[in-house]
């Protein structure tokens, strides 16, 4: 049976045999379903993720294009960077498992 994984992420059992039966069923390859659920899912949680890079960069003192670059090349981000003095905005929530 095929691995399902994502760089070094791997669902779980009954996660992936569900994904590959439904993959199967709806005549599409793994791959193709993949992208198109990665895809799906940035779609929906893209404005909620806008609201906690807004915060994010307001509480480094960064622009918000400077906040998503360094989000995107550094693995480590936010470690290291000191938020601005006296800031104390509560954060955005996230509202479900993603």
């Amino acid at each position: 049976m095929p691995k399902v994984t994502i760089s070094s992420f791997e669902l779980g059992d009954h996660d992936k045999d569900w994904f590959i039966v439904m993959c199967r069923l709806g005549s599409r390859s793994i791959r193709a379903n993949l992208s198109s659920v990665v895809g799906c899912y940035v779609r929906r949680r893209k404005e909620e993720y806008r609201e906690i890079l807004a915060y994010t960069a307001r509480k480094y003192g960064l622009t918000e294009d400077e906040c998503f670059r360094r989000a995107l090349t550094d693995p480590k981000f936010p470690e290291g960077l000191t938020p601005v003095d006296g800031f104390n905005e509560p954060a955005p929530e996230v509202t479900d498992e993603g």
